[in-house]
């Protein structure tokens, strides 16, 4: 997987390079969209003084939409802009008998769309009337997943006007340079978009764009892809809690001259729930504690933890001395999943999470043995107390 992901990441490097060959405004585009980094911030500066030396016949639309992108991120390019674009607003559009152009042209668009939208609130308000009236006399999307059309709908959005044929990956990258909301169902299309190359014959500024969408989505990827996990996966996580403990709070001493000794003691199974809320929370979003089931006549059962999109059901046990504990912990488990995986119950599979607090970690096989047997147990996982937890004049407590 890992080095899959390295090709995917080298494969959009190179295709998101800088060319010359290619027109300003898409340069400046790919730039913007990378912007923090500090090469593309020089480019992007370069092109922007270029583009602000254009003064008479040599003046082009692309050049008001490169001072878009500029003043987007540079406050000091936000007055060549409007001088720009006061001029750009002067031309006819949507002229009859004449060739389409910046009024169709998706990068150029949403260029404008980026410098307005720095622009003060009274200097702002007539350009952002015009550029919405363009933006308006779109001609009928040709192909809703295309990539400029995909640009001119992410101009219609930063000027206020949420629109549907924004593809995944483009708005995946804005979710991550302007904050733009997005959901888990465009997030899930944003992965298999990227990990399938689709748009790469796009050229740079897509190439571009799947480079910081695939960023986002990787550093979002423990709480935005929950259903990229299987109840094996989850099995794996909560088997990893045993490990983790080593470096569980437990001193002997106080680490600081400010602070008193601390001891995070498991005390209960209360304690082994807020354990593994801790390591699953992050992970699963639609997590689900104490989740009221189904009920049976007067009964009405709750389960400690429910990951809905798993159709599963985590349980926590605490396991105490006693010669039947064992046996005990079994019976408790196999009358949880027959009332937990009853018929008409969305769940169907049950991890089980047991601590043991006396670390009798030769019975630990035998007990996963015993719990696996059980219809719908799908794990069973057994944490031993750690050693270094050792309990001294413990009192005797009642068995659960």
């Amino acid at each position: 997987m890992t080095h899959l992901l390295n090709q995917l990441l080298e494969a959009l490097a190179a295709a998101a390079q800088d060319n010359v060959d290619q027109p300003e405004h898409a340069r400046a585009f790919a730039q913007w969209i990378h912007l923090g980094q500090s090469r593309a911030t020089d480019i992007l500066a370069a092109l922007g003084d270029a583009a602000a030396a254009a003064n008479g016949p040599a003046r082009e639309s692309k050049h008001v939409a490169v001072l878009g992108y500029a003043s987007h991120g540079d406050a000091r390019f936000q007055e060549p802009f409007v001088d720009a674009l006061n001029w750009l607003r002067q031309r006819s559009f949507f002229v009859p008998g004449r060739p389409l152009a910046f009024e169709v042209d998706g990068i150029a668009l949403l260029g404008v769309a980026l410098g307005v939208s720095r622009l003060p609130t009274a200097t702002a308000t007539e350009p952002t009337g015009w550029l919405r009236g363009l933006l308006a006399r779109q001609p009928a999307l040709g192909n809703p997943t295309g990539w400029n059309d995909a640009l001119v709908a992410a101009a219609s959005e930063v000027v206020g006007h949420a629109a549907n044929a924004m593809t995944p990956d483009l708005r995946a990258a804005l979710a991550e340079r302007l904050d733009l909301q997005i959901s888990e169902a465009d997030q899930e299309a944003a992965w298999a978009l990227i990990a399938e190359m689709r748009g790469i014959e796009d050229g740079m500024t897509r190439a571009a764009t799947q480079q910081v969408a695939l960023h986002f989505l990787l550093k979002n990827s423990a709480t935005i892809r929950p259903s990229a996990f299987t109840v094996e996966q989850v099995v794996k996580l909560l088997t990893g809690v045993s490990a983790g403990l080593r470096h569980w709070t437990w001193e002997e001493k106080a680490r600081t001259p400010n602070s008193a000794i601390a001891r995070w003691d498991v005390e209960n199974e209360y304690h082994v729930q807020n354990l593994l809320w801790a390591v699953m929370a992050p992970v699963f979003p639609n997590l689900d504690d104490e989740e009221w089931l189904k009920s049976l006549g007067h009964h009405k059962p709750r389960a400690d933890f429910a990951v809905p999109s798993l159709h599963l059901i985590v349980e926590a046990k605490f396991l105490r001395s006693g010669k039947n504990a064992f046996s005990q912990v079994i019976e408790e488990v196999a009358a949880d999943a027959s009332t937990y995986l009853q018929q008409g119950s969305p769940y169907r599979h049950i991890i089980v999470v047991v601590w043991d607090d006396f670390a009798r970690t030769e019975e630990h096989a035998e007990l996963r043995k015993g719990l696996l047997r059980i219809s719908g147990i799908r794990g069973a996982v057994v944490i031993p107390r750690p050693a270094k937890m050792a309990r001294h004049a413990r009192k005797a407590a009642p068995q659960r």
